[in-house]
Formats: C-alpha cells, structure tokens, sequence
C-alpha cells in the first residue's frame, strides 16, 4: 500500500535538512519538509508512546502484588502496665477471575491505538495532498511567470523596431498609439501573474512550516518528469481500507466492547490472598510467627453490588492483632484465627442506566457517521471524477487550439516581416496564442492536481497511477514540446534601420 510511503519519507528526513540547505527542492523534498516540521503530525507521533504504558500497566494487573506491611501499638500510660507490640508482614494478592474485564480493557486500548493510527495515517494524506497542490500551483505560476518574462523580453526588443519605424515613418502615428494601450494591458497582466507568483511561494512556504524570510528555491523542470494519461472509463471504487473507513470500523469495534462491559459487569471478581510474618511484644528480634489466606469476592447484581471478605490466619505464640475490616484491630492469641465479613449495596450504583444509554447512543452516533462517511466518500469520489473529465478534454482542447495557433503565428510572422500586416495585429495574434497557451497550462496542472486528491482517495500512489506518474528522469510529452516551442518562437531579429516604402499611386492621385 502507498500508505507505507509515509514511513519511508520520515525516514529520509535527516537527509531532507541538508538538501534544504544546499540544492533546489523537489517535489518529494518538499513533502519531506513538511511532514518533517508538521507540530501536529510530531504530536500524534508523541500520542503513540501513551499506548504501551497503558498496555503495560493492564498487564500488570495479572501479576501477583506484592507488598511489606508494618503495623505498630505503644501504651505507656500513667498507672498501668507499659505495652508494646510490633507486627510485620509480607502481603500477596492475587486476581483469579474478574469475568474477562482486563481483557476487554487490554482490547480497547489497542483499539484505540489502532484508531489513532488511523488518525495519523489520515493527517499524513491531507499533509501531502495540501503540500502538493501548493507545490503544483507554484509550479504553475512559475511556468506563466516565465512565459511573460520571454513576452518582455521580445517585447523590449519589437520596442526598439517601432522607435525606428516610428522615426523613419514606417508606421503612422495612430498605430504607435494602440500598441502604448496594448503595452498598459500586458504590464498589467505581468504585475497581476508577479503577484500570484509571490502569493504561491508564501503559501508553499506555510503548508510546509517555513518561515516567510526563508529561502525556498524549486528545482525546474517538473513538467519534463510527469507523464499523463487520459482517464479511463472503468468505474472507480473509494479503497476499501481508506483510513477513514478502517476509523469507522474500529470505532465501532471500540463501542461494541464498551457493551459488553456493561453487560458482563454481573460476573464476579475474586482474589486470592496470603500473608506470612512475625509479631512479638518485647521489640525486635519479634518472636511470635504468623500466616494465613484471605478470599475477596465482589460483583454487580443490576446496580446493587456485593462485596464479601473471608480470612483464616495462624499465630504461633503469644498475643497479636487481627485487623478486621470495618471493626479496626482485635486481639487474638496463639492458634488459628479468622473472619469473614460481608456487605450489600441496594441500587448504589446510581449511574449505571446513564452508562448503559451513553453505550446506546455512541453505537447509534458511530454507525450514523459510518453512513455519513460512505456517502461522501463515494460523491467526492465521483465528483473529482466528474471534474477530473473535464480537466482533460479542457486541457487536450487548449492543446490543439495552441498547436493549430502556432503554425497560424508563424505565418503571422512571415506577413510582418514583409510589411504585409501591421506590429498591432501580429501583436493581437500572438495574444491569441498566449492566452491559449495560459489556458493550457492552467488545466495542465488542474489535472494533476485533481487526479492526485483522487487517488489517495482511491488508495493508489500519488506518484504513480492511472492519471500520471512521476518519472525520476526527464520526460518529454507534448506539453513540454508545446513549451520548448513557445519559447523558440521568440527569435531575436536584427534592429536595423529600413528605408520607407513608396507610396502606392491610388486613383485619387492618378487624377492630379
């Protein structure tokens, strides 16, 4: 599963700090940098230690507990005989039956570090959904920044040749005047695509933690490494373990156990117990050995909950204390001692019908999320189809037009050199074609952008799918021959001055 690639790019992120450093940044490196920086995704990642402390400490509940009971008594009262006794002993408890409640408890907390799992699984594919969009939307604004900056260029250099035209009068004065309007509308454009450009790489920067002042430099070329394909008309199905699916279903995994706690809550826990020690009357050394077995007994009669101790005890020699609960200490001599002790709690559990109806409505809430969660899977999944479709042919179309308009400026051209059309109207043409070309571009990456959210949808890697893939080597498609084009088309031409043409004979001067 792609899923796994998330684990692999954490792993590479030592690496991605240098590379940050020192080179232009990929696609991938991007990525790297901001799941690296990412202080929520560095939070889940601390949430996954808690899990095992608490496993950990549910187990522990299945060992013995052990523990060193000391318990002390001094009278030296005025008129009476002075008294002393000591008593120390070791106690263990052991749990033998609790009707699978620490199991259940066991299940629940890997269920729900199962669940954040997911959770993090889900964060990680908005991180790089978001990261890429920003990253293809920088992409796409360098690319139509960097045509304007080949459309100056060769507009500075058709500037010089209308200040010679316009001196040597090869074209009137009314024409100079349009292309100045055709300047201010291209200036202004310019300034427009500059600062979408800058607002790109602040919002670049923010998806993947960096600082405004920050260096962010993107290697070129991200067109000649993707490779499109035209979708296909096979019907699409959301990933059966999509993160948020397999959530869904552990959730209500999670709510079933919380059940059937509620219902097994009837079965009794016992523990067995013991003690062995020594007590004595005179100080220490303590002289007089003692031991015995103990036996709880609790459980829940549909609120009302009972509770029973038993314990059976031996003393070798003289006088002790035997702790009993809710009477405090007695007196007992050498030989074999007890007691049992019993208590019944009528309907003292006063939430437990609250308990039973919060199971009731997380089961019901959790299954109405599940439906909810299906349904807009399905018509996300089917409206990024829907307008992934029409991205495609939007794009295929702009192509053909751009292809058919490029042939159509290189006779332009032709026609201007020879004084057959004006600057203005070779202009206006190749606004046409840019304008196109833009467009093509514009839907280029609205593909890829598209198709990327759904696949991760779909469960597929974003890098490779049946929309497009991502080659570690230069591509060459007809997008980037479409660009190579483009930019070979703007020629510089020689600036030398050119004799005026003479003037036709119109009818109006063949009279004079």
């Amino acid at each position: 599963m792609w899923r796994i690639f998330g684990t692999s790019l954490l792993t590479f992120s030592f690496g991605v700090v240098s590379l940050f450093a020192n080179e232009l940044l990929l696609w991938e490196d991007c990525i790297w940098i901001g799941l690296e920086r990412n202080a929520q995704l560095k939070l889940e990642k601390t949430k996954q230690g808690l899990f095992p402390i608490l496993l950990n400490e549910k187990w522990k509940q299945y060992l013995p507990k052990l523990g060193v009971h000391y318990f002390g008594i001094f009278s030296r009262n005025r008129e009476q005989l002075d008294q002393e006794y000591r008593d120390v002993r070791l106690q263990i408890q052991q749990l033998l039956y609790d009707g699978g409640e620490i199991e259940r408890e066991k299940q629940k907390i890997e269920i729900k570090q199962l669940i954040q799992a997911e959770e993090k699984k889900i964060l990680r594919e908005k991180i790089i959904q978001t990261i890429s969009l920003a990253y293809l939307h920088l992409n796409k604004r360098i690319i139509i920044d960097s045509l304007y900056d080949l459309r100056i260029e060769r507009y500075h250099l058709e500037q010089k040749k209308l200040n010679l035209e316009v001196q040597t009068q090869l074209i009137p004065t009314f024409e100079s005047k349009s292309i100045k309007q055709w300047e201010l509308d291209f200036f202004a454009k310019r300034i427009h695509s500059q600062a979408l450009k800058e607002s790109s790489i602040l919002e670049l920067k923010q998806k993947m933690f960096l600082d405004p002042n920050e260096s962010l430099a993107l290697e070129p070329g991200i067109t000649e490494r993707i490779e499109i394909f035209q979708p296909t008309s096979f019907p699409i199905e959301v990933d059966m373990n999509h993160p948020i699916r397999k959530k869904n279903r552990l959730q209500f995994e999670l709510a079933s156990l919380e059940e059937e706690s509620l219902n097994n809550d009837w079965k009794p826990k016992l523990v067995l117990g013991g003690y062995i020690g020594r007590n004595g009357n005179y100080g220490f050394p303590l002289q007089n050995e003692v031991y015995g077995v103990s036996l709880g007994f609790q459980t829940n009669l549909g609120g009302s909950s009972f509770v029973s101790n038993t314990q059976n005890g031996f003393q070798s020699e003289g006088n002790g204390i035997q702790r009993i609960p809710g009477y405090g200490p007695q007196a007992v001599g050498p030989g074999e001692n007890g007691f049992q002790s019993g208590t019944i709690g009528i309907f003292d559990e006063v939430g437990r019908e609250k308990k039973r109806f919060d199971s009731q409505l997380s089961q019901f809430q959790i299954r109405l999320e599940k439906e909810q969660s299906e349904l807009n899977l399905r018509n996300n999944s089917k409206s990024i189809e829907v307008k992934l479709n029409e991205e495609y042919k939007q794009y295929s179309l702009y192509m053909e037009f751009v292809k058919f308009a490029f042939e159509s400026l290189k006779q332009k051209r032709e026609e201007k050199k020879s004084n057959l059309i004006s600057e203005l109207e070779y202009l206006k043409a190749e606004e046409e074609v840019f304008v196109a070309l833009e467009q093509s571009i514009e839907h280029y990456f609205n593909y890829i952008s598209t198709s990327l959210e759904l696949v991760i949808l779909l469960g597929e890697d974003p890098f490779n799918n049946r929309y497009f893939r991502l080659h570690n080597s230069k591509f060459h498609s007809d997008f980037t021959i479409l660009l190579r084009d483009w930019k070979n088309l703007l020629p510089i031409e020689n600036l030398q001055k050119r004799e005026p043409k003479k003037q036709k004979q119109t009818p109006f001067l063949l009279e004079e």
